[in-house]
């Protein structure tokens, strides 16, 4: 027995050993790309964001441990002045909400409920409150300060212009922060709305503008000495959009041009501390106690002492992953497309942008719907379609840069690479001698391309048409001719409503005929398939439809002749008079029917999709039916042979014989067994934003930079990412070296749901220290206005739904959180007692609803404030933003206050843009040329809505995009004169897409221009006359920008 038990633990100690010597020891690895840097107070640690949690590491460098572990997003962190404390923002609640956790680790505490996004931003000197900033009960934007011991909130001030980053100042005593500014990835923005930096005095409520010259002051800190302030920002323009036809330089970066740490003093004159040239600081922390300030560039960290030279830091860690970067999904639904191959007997479909394999009829057993993964890649494959004799597939991924097409044979899933270069290939499909493949390619190059099916050979371009995106095309039954779609440019009122007409080209005499030849939308050709006709959607007539063209003139009227289907004999040949062709286009089937029809060969019948579902029709357009039931059908094609169609519905696939009755059903049913990198997936998309940057971006030069060198710059920065906000952060960081606006990134789907908070109905006076809420407003149409709920400013509120309140984090955790629509009871009173108190009963308004009430009785008070001190002369007209919406309250409210003026004052300040200025200056720019006189009635000029009287356009800093376009043609068209401040600059037509790991994205497609060729973008609208508003004037109820509006106005009515 004792041998035994010897032999058995020796074997034991063996076994230990063996796994053991198959492990290897990473060691630390150096941490790129550092965010939201804090040095403690005493300056020998350094608190970092990094994938997506909170780290400390050593000042001088050295191994960082994280102190949050948590799955959700972590930022900005805080010390306290003991160095005990980390207060920090977290979205594991949904929004932002403030914690902390203890500097050395340790359980996280929620300090603040408030349903909106709220981050600290410093903590006090004397360690009892963090400072940050918020609305909470207000319309506008303020500094608030938590009491981190009773968690009770105060207000210190707030203002009608976005206000960010407060910091006790070096003094202790006031608040430094930043007044409007673009987001911190803009570091180079230049104009009105650039970050300014201003100084509160809370003893005195006073507040005044440090420095103000056009540039971002960033990262604001308290100086080393009182009444200095560290910061970063340029101190020269760096020339970003150009002139119509006049590409700026490629940009030389300098000092000047570098966004770098500078020193203002007390009166805002700046003294640069670091010449970096290129990449910009960024996240500037000071410790001032400790001579020392840190900051981040081009994704390393550096420290520096007050008049020393910046040194790097190396910081290290070793990270368990939080995170499974390996998923295995078991995926049996969300199919994109797929394609049918030649015998019908599989398919191959893509799913999670992966492309696999199945049969369509299955064996027995548990495995039967194995499919067979073709393709993995990260990034984008997708569009599949089978060579004609089933042995490969054409289809298109991003795998080496661009779009391209590629080539696999099935058998041993070799794949070709068909396209090279920076173009992407869209629209694959078979030419009709079945022995090549027609795809379009965009770019400068760009336009209809074949190659043959067998791989042998290079692509051949068919129809040359340079473009960003792809176009509509179709070869004819013979292969000579391609109809495709093209913009008649400048015919719609935007140049995305232009109409389009469809054409045909000529592949033998390499001409171009324009078939359609009318301002409406003609889109999607077809061809039949004996070659006699041509066939498109077009919403000419208003709604849309199909209609066709004979190829020929034709020997009697349409209403004597009769469409019958005659099947050629042997190969179709395609011949086209174009004289006149315009005028054969007739209506041939009246339903919306979206994307081309299908000529099938044999019978000559039409199959197409409409209202989400398949339908065909007679070779006539005659006896409409429906294939499908219960539409949701998607991408759809027909098999080789003709007898059946498929389709992709709910995520599935689908096949239905199309030549027998009733119209039989199979569903192709699949297990794909994938697994999902994150980390893979994050590099496909990093390089998919790029990339659709880099083919579809606006301006070609790139505002003078150099985005590939952009790219390899921040790709490093992608091993920092592990939470879905993070990656948004980056590709912010990416793009906004381009300095562009209406760029943005979001974060892909999955972020905590965010509490909802209702609002009390009044605003809260948060000085008062004792029991119970002060009231401090009750605005008009506020619950409290009404005399059946009536309270009254001054008045206390003691308890909401029986809960004793104050102003504190109770008030909205225990109280106001999920109360919205609810009723409120509220226990009121004169004097802070319950005794003598009486009850009020409301309905729960939320945060906007109350907004809304304060912006509709101001913009009330300006319109009576202008008919009053005009003496009826003059009304005034505010355009909030510039939708759909807006327009149609602009047509009902404008016409009924202008009746009987002599001017207006239009006002597109707080407007953040849209689409509809054109159309408003049509109405404006308008001219009567008659009178229309009824019986008994005064004359009535025509057209009506017509207005040429003095017009004042108020715009300002927060005048954005297409409120910005408003101004400048009302001016260049002399329409108006233009009283306020000038606009920020933030102009260019703009679309959205997707990224395959979630994320969204916006671009800029189109530049906007000036007349004289000047660019919107950057350089902002000018007003005639520069009036200022402060926030103390706004806030006594003056608005002296009103005012100047209203004097320019009585001058001009006066002459």
């Amino acid at each position: 027995m004792v041998r035994l038990r010897a032999l058995s633990v020796a074997a034991l100690a063996l076994c230990a050993t063996l796994p053991f010597a198959q492990l290897t020891s990473t060691g630390p690895q150096p941490i790129v790309g550092a965010r939201s840097l804090a040095l403690s107070p005493d300056g020998k640690r350094l608190a970092f964001v990094y994938r997506g949690d909170i780290w400390v590491a050593p000042s001088s460098g050295g191994k960082a441990a994280p102190v949050t572990n948590h799955i959700e997003m972590e930022d900005s962190p805080v010390w306290s002045p003991d160095g005990k404390w980390i207060a920090f923002a977290s979205n594991r609640y949904g929004g932002n909400s403030i914690m902390a956790v203890p500097a050395d680790g340790g359980q996280t505490q929620r300090l603040t409920w408030f349903g909106g996004s709220e981050s600290p931003s410093d903590w006090s000197p004397d360690g009892s409150k963090i400072l940050f900033r918020s609305s909470r009960d207000d319309a506008y934007n303020g500094v608030f300060e938590l009491d981190v011991r009773t968690l009770r909130f105060q207000a210190l001030f707030t203002d009608m212009m976005t206000v960010r980053d407060p910091k006790y100042a070096a003094d202790g005593k006031s608040i430094l922060y930043n007044r409007f500014g673009f987001p911190w990835t803009r570091p180079r923005y230049e104009g009105s709305a650039a970050a300014q930096v201003w100084r509160f005095d809370p003893a005195t409520g006073s507040r005044a503008k440090v420095r103000s010259n056009g540039f971002q002051h960033l990262w604001l800190n308290a100086g080393f000495d009182s009444g200095t302030t560290l910061c970063v920002t340029v101190g020269e323009k760096t020339p970003s959009s150009s002139y119509v036809g006049k590409p700026i330089p490629k940009n030389v970066d300098s000092v000047a041009r570098t966004p770098n740490v500078v020193q203002l003093d007390s009166r805002g004159n700046a003294r640069r501390l670091t010449d970096f040239v290129g990449g910009g600081v960024r996240f500037l922390t000071v410790a001032p106690k400790a001579n020392l300030l840190a900051f981040e560039y081009e994704g390393s960290v550096y420290s520096m002492a007050f008049g020393s030279k910046p040194q790097k830091v190396d910081i290290v860690a070793v990270q368990d992953e939080k995170f499974t970067n390996e998923e295995r999904l078991i995926l049996t639904s969300g199919v994109d497309e797929f394609t049918l191959s030649p015998k019908n007997d599989e398919v191959v479909f893509a799913v999670r942008s992966e492309l696999w394999k199945v049969p369509v009829k299955k064996g027995e057993g548990p495995n039967a719907n194995d499919a067979t993964q073709l393709t993995d890649w990260p990034g984008l494959d997708e569009a599949p379609i089978y060579t004609p004799d089933g042995s490969a597939i054409f289809f298109v991924s991003d795998r080496e840069g661009a779009r391209n097409l590629y080539r696999m044979t099935l058998a041993d899933k070799k794949v070709q690479r068909i396209t090279a270069g920076d173009n992407d290939v869209f629209s694959l499909g078979m030419h009709p001698d079945k022995k090549s493949l027609t795809f379009w390619v965009t770019g400068r190059q760009g336009g209809a391309y074949t190659v043959p099916a067998d791989g042998s050979g290079a692509p051949q371009l068919a129809l040359a048409m340079p473009g960003s995106g792809p176009r509509e095309f179709a070869f004819s039954p013979d292969g000579r001719w391609i109809a495709y779609i093209d913009r008649l440019n400048e015919s719609g009122y935007y140049y995305w409503e232009s109409g389009s007409n469809v054409w045909v080209y000529d592949t033998t005499s390499k001409r171009g005929y324009n078939v359609t030849q009318e301002n409406s939308g003609n889109y999607s050709p077809a061809w039949s398939s004996d070659g006699k006709y041509l066939y498109f959607n077009s919403n000419r007539a208003g709604s849309s439809a199909v209609y066709l063209v004979p190829l020929q003139k034709e020997q009697a009227r349409e209403e004597d002749l009769t469409l019958k289907f005659e099947k050629p004999e042997g190969a179709v040949k395609v011949e086209i008079d174009f004289t006149d062709i315009q005028n054969r286009v007739r209506r041939f089937l009246s339903q919306d029917v979206q994307g081309a029809v299908f000529s099938e060969p044999e019978k000559g019948e039409i199959y197409f999709r409409s209202a989400g579902d398949l339908w065909k029709a007679g070779y006539d357009g005659q006896g409409a039916r429906r294939i499908t039931s219960g539409g949701g059908i998607g991408a759809w094609g027909f098999s080789e042979d003709l007898s059946q169609a498929y389709f992709v519905k709910d995520g599935g696939m689908h096949l239905v014989e199309v030549k027998k009755p009733n119209f039989p059903l199979t569903s192709v049913s699949f297990r794909s067994d994938w697994t999902r990198d994150t980390r893979l997936e994050r590099k496909a998309a990093f390089d998919q934003f790029w990339r659709e940057y880099n083919r579809s971006f606006y301006d070609g030069n790139f505002h003078g930079r150099d985005w590939a060198a952009t790219k390899k710059r921040y790709e490093p920065l992608l091993d920092s990412v592990r939470h879905r906000n993070e990656m948004a952060t980056l590709l912010n960081m990416l793009v906004g070296e381009l300095e562009a606006s209406h760029t943005e990134a979001g974060a892909a789907p999955g972020n905590p749901g965010g509490e909802s908070t209702a609002h009390p109905g009044f605003t809260i006076d948060t000085s008062w220290g004792g029991a119970g809420l002060k009231v401090k407003e009750v605005p008009e149409g506020a619950p409290g206005s009404f005399e059946q709920t009536r309270i009254r400013p001054g008045e206390y509120v003691l308890q909401i739904n029986g809960f004793d309140v104050r102003a504190d984090e109770a008030l909205f955790r225990d109280v106001l959180n999920g109360q919205t629509g609810r009723d409120l009871t509220l226990l009121v009173n004169s004097v802070p007692d319950k005794t003598g108190a009486r009850t009020v009963k409301y309905r729960a308004l939320s945060g906007g609803a109350y907004s809304g009430i304060v912006r509709r009785n101001l913009l009330e008070w300006r319109r009576k404030y202008v008919e009053e001190k005009s003496g009826g002369k003059l009304t005034y007209v505010h355009i909030a933003g510039m939708g759909g919406g807006n327009f149609d309250q602009f047509q009902r409210e404008f016409w009924q206050v202008v009746s009987g003026k002599q001017g207006v004052v239009i006002d597109v300040r707080n407007n953040g843009g849209g689409n509809i200025s054109d159309r408003l200056i049509d109405i404006i720019e308008r001219k009567p040329h008659s009178y229309y006189v009824p019986r008994d009635e005064d004359p009535l000029l025509s057209p009506g809505q017509t207005w040429a009287k003095p017009t004042v356009v108020m715009h300002a800093e927060t005048s954005f995009s297409n409120a910005e376009m408003f101004p400048y043609a009302m001016r260049q068209r002399g329409l108006a004169t233009l009283v306020g401040m000038p606009t920020p600059g933030y102009v260019i037509w703009t679309g959205g897409f997707r990224l395959v790991d979630g994320t969204s994205a916006r671009m800029p497609g189109s530049g906007v221009y000036r007349i004289d060729g000047s660019p919107l973008e950057n350089m902002g609208q000018q007003p005639d006359q520069k009036v200022d508003i402060t926030p103390e004037e706004f806030f006594a109820g003056k608005d002296p920008q009103l005012e100047r509006a209203i004097e320019t106005l009585l001058r001009q009515v006066g002459k």
